[in-house]
């Protein structure tokens, strides 16, 4: 690797993964300034909402005032208390009760609830971190795990403190999170590389995928040649009404639509010079109530034709292999609904567009190519379960 190519991947990784750690140059000395109380240090810039041990700061105020009874307060569920003060300083703890808080602004009230100042956190999670990462291939993952190593590496000295160390301790305090922070986002990459490793599991538990050549990638659907491109993208894995089906890998929900009607059909285009785009929105509309799970390989996963909603199920939430997610439904085709109770689903493979890593549309997921498009359904039967867990 050349010595430019070393340089803006370093880069990247500073700028990118650990803006997601306050700073890998050290940038958390903010103040934000009123005329008698100001910041005056913060222990991190990001809190990790998931992390028992990062979901929690010290803040230290500078204040002309005495500001000891004074609490930080947010729409979040926080807990806050003064626990120190020396001359103009004042040292508050803070902690996050709340793992699902998105809100980056925090304010410093007096005992009579008038604001002092407001604070700018950034509040992270596995979600965002992961979300910020599924979209690289994992060549560009295990290096951005090296530089994080490497600088992981020079903090570990800063994992203990020797109180006979000549290091301040404030300096040590903001160098052991750094070091935390640093740890916990390797940890993040590294997991999606183990799951990278592994085979899907198929999405009904206790079936098998179908062996029929009509029901695997690339069959022919003539019958819906003036709407859509006439091909079968998925498979289709035949069950009961209301069978449930699970998660086939670690994976983020990406979208979901429980609202489905029969008349959303109508919505249907129908025309010989019909554009690409035309007719994947016409085979997302023959798709019914569905939901997109973005895996740990970094695919889409469509499953269509589902029916019950699990509450756990929301956009944006992270999901595990197994879990379960909908019921299936009735299979629906253009004019009519009939008792074909299956699942579909088809696996969307990631273009690795880098520059649009995790700004990808709707649009954009349906446009994809899906897994083994074109090639043979004798091909696709002979080699299913090297992406599958037989």
């Amino acid at each position: 690797m050349s010595k430019k190519t070393n340089l803006i991947l370093i880069i990247f990784v500073i700028t990118f993964s650990v803006s997601f750690s306050y700073s890998l140059v050290f940038g958390a000395w903010d103040f934000f300034k009123n005329d008698k109380t100001s910041v005056y240090f913060k222990l991190s810039d990001n809190i990790y909402t998931d992390s028992l041990s990062l979901k929690k700061t010290k803040i230290i105020f500078k204040s002309d005032t005495d500001i000891t009874n004074s609490k930080i307060y947010s729409n979040c569920n926080i807990y806050s208390k003064n626990i120190g003060k020396k001359w103009d300083l004042y040292l508050f703890d803070l902690k996050f009760l709340d793992n699902k808080c998105n809100s980056k602004y925090f304010y410093l009230k007096d005992e009579k609830q008038i604001v002092l100042l407001k604070i700018k956190l950034s509040l992270r999670n596995k979600y965002k971190i992961f979300s910020n990462f599924l979209d690289y291939k994992t060549d560009k993952l295990e290096r951005f795990r090296n530089v994080l190593e490497n600088k992981r590496s020079k903090l570990l000295k800063y994992k203990k403190y020797d109180n006979t160390s000549e290091i301040n301790y404030y300096t040590f305090l903001k160098n052991n999170r750094l070091l935390n922070e640093i740890t916990y986002i390797k940890n993040v990459i590294n997991s999606i590389i183990e799951w990278r490793e592994l085979k899907y599991s198929i999405p009904v538990k206790w079936y098998k995928l179908p062996n029929n050549y009509i029901k695997v990638p690339n069959s022919w659907r003539g019958y819906r040649a003036d709407y859509t491109d006439g091909v079968h993208h998925g498979w289709d894995i035949d069950t009961k009404f209301w069978e449930e089906v699970v998660a086939i890998d670690d994976a983020i929900v990406v979208r979901v639509v429980s609202d489905f009607e029969f008349d959303d059909l109508n919505a249907i285009k129908k025309s010989k010079d019909l554009t690409q785009e035309e007719q994947v929105k016409n085979l997302d509309l023959l798709r019914g109530n569905q939901i997109w799970l973005k895996t740990m390989k970094w695919d889409v996963s469509f499953y269509s034709h589902l029916n019950e909603v699990y509450p756990n199920i929301r956009a944006w939430a992270i999901i595990k292999r197994w879990e379960p997610l909908w019921t299936v439904w009735i299979t629906w085709i253009p004019d009519k609904a009939y008792n074909d109770f299956h699942l579909h689903f088809t696996i969307q493979k990631n273009p690795f567009i880098e520059n649009k890593a995790w700004e990808y549309t709707y649009d954009d997921y349906m446009s994809w190519d899906w897994e083994f498009k074109w090639r043979s359904s004798d091909f696709i039967l002979k080699n299913q379960y090297n992406i599958f867990e037989g």
